[in-house]
């Protein structure tokens, strides 16, 4: 078991998911957290329960990913902190012929430009011997129909991180990206309510694994980066082998 004894671990998007079980696994190990996420009611819940399970207050805010200001003034209130993990973003899955402007760039701003801009911000606050884990998907190496904007975010995220690491490196800080298949989480109840069912039948029918991941797995991965202080600039596929599907 990897431990986090005496870090501090800040988890935008952590109210539920990836996040939630991220911030649960790094209680375990060790760490004390902090969460932030969109939804009030939900965040408040996560809160509580990591507080239950740490002994100790949870620090939570109520803000969207999207906003810099925010976010950023969150981040200053957490200082000192050693790691970042940022799973909070969205990408609707839009079919070609209905992207516009407007809602591609709507989705670069969640998933690309908001955790792009928390890690920039972060790195004042942050001791060195941190990290900040990014998530991207499997998307930006296997398409997939009607998510042609995620697979563009997913592939600049994972160029961006290399570079990161060499911008971050001399701050004593490294920089990596869980890219996960499908995992089961409340985001994929919602955005593929009408063809979860479906969808994950179909991917586990092919994957060697067998079935699509959890969010415990995505926080093992998430645990990993942030404990190895070797893994800089990788992109840790999470994809219960879905590159190797011929």
């Amino acid at each position: 078991m990897f431990r986090l004894d005496g870090k501090r671990v800040v988890v935008i998007g952590g109210s539920a998911g990836m996040g939630l079980a991220t911030a649960d696994l790094a209680v375990g190990c060790g760490a004390t957290v902090a969460i932030a996420a969109r939804n009030p009611e939900r965040l408040a819940a996560a809160a509580a329960s990591l507080t239950r399970r740490s002994g100790r207050p949870v620090p939570e805010q109520a803000l969207a990913i999207e906003d810099r200001r925010a976010v950023a003034a969150f981040l200053r209130r957490q200082a000192p902190f050693d790691h970042l993990v940022l799973p909070g973003s969205t990408v609707k899955p839009l079919l070609f012929e209905d992207l516009t402007d407007a809602n591609a760039r709507e989705a670069f701003e969640s998933k690309f430009w908001g955790p792009f801009w928390a890690a920039y911000d972060a790195r004042p606050w942050m001791r060195r011997g941190g990290s900040v884990v990014f998530f991207s998907g499997v998307a930006a190496e296997r398409p997939v129909k009607g998510y042609v904007m995620g697979a563009c975010i997913n592939g600049a995220l994972n160029a961006a991180v290399r570079s990161l690491a060499l911008e971050f490196g001399p701050l004593g800080l490294r920089c990596n990206v869980i890219a996960p298949s499908l995992v089961d989480t409340p985001l994929l109840d919602t955005l593929h309510a009408h063809d979860k069912e479906e969808r994950c039948r179909a991917l586990t029918a092919r994957l060697p694994v067998g079935r699509i991941g959890t969010a415990e797995e995505a926080a093992m991965a998430a645990v990993f980066l942030m404990a190895n202080g070797y893994v800089d600039g990788q992109v840790l596929g999470l994809d219960g082998g879905h590159l190797s599907i011929p």
